[in-house]
C-alpha cells in the first residue's frame, strides 16, 4: 500500500476547472426542467454503537437532505441528488417519510 500526501499534489485552481457562474439564472437549461432545487429537514432513526442505556439516547437527530425535489406525495418526499440527461430519470434518489418530515426549504426556482 502506498500513501499519497495531499500536499504534494498539484492542485488547479477551480476556476481553471469549470466555468463559474454567479446566478442560477445563468445555469445551462436541462431536461426535467420542473423540479426546485429544495432542503428538507427530517428525524432520522439512528444506531448508536456507544448507547449504553435508554438515557444515553438521542432525543433529536435531524438530518438535511438537499436536492431536486421530484415528489412530495402524501406517504413520503423524494429529494434527487442528480437528474440524467435526455429525461433518462434520476440518480441517487432518497425517500424520506412523510410523517418525519420537520420542513422543506425551496432554494430555488423550478426551470
Amino acid at each position: 500500500m502506498q500513501a499519497l500526501r495531499v500536499d504534494g499534489v498539484e492542485r488547479i485552481p477551480l476556476s481553471k476547472r469549470v466555468e463559474l457562474s454567479d446566478r442560477i439564472d445563468d445555469a445551462p437549461a436541462f431536461d426535467g426542467a420542473g423540479y426546485p432545487l429544495a432542503l428538507v429537514e427530517w428525524q432520522d432513526a439512528w444506531f448508536d454503537h456507544d448507547q449504553r442505556s435508554i438515557e444515553d439516547r438521542r432525543d433529536d437527530y435531524l438530518v438535511r437532505t438537499v436536492g431536486f425535489l421530484i415528489d412530495q406525495g402524501p406517504g413520503v418526499i423524494s429529494v434527487a441528488q442528480e437528474l440524467l440527461p435526455d429525461g433518462e430519470g434520476f440518480r441517487a434518489v432518497t425517500h424520506i417519510p412523510a410523517a418525519v418530515v420537520q420542513r422543506i426549504v425551496r432554494i430555488g426556482p423550478a426551470r
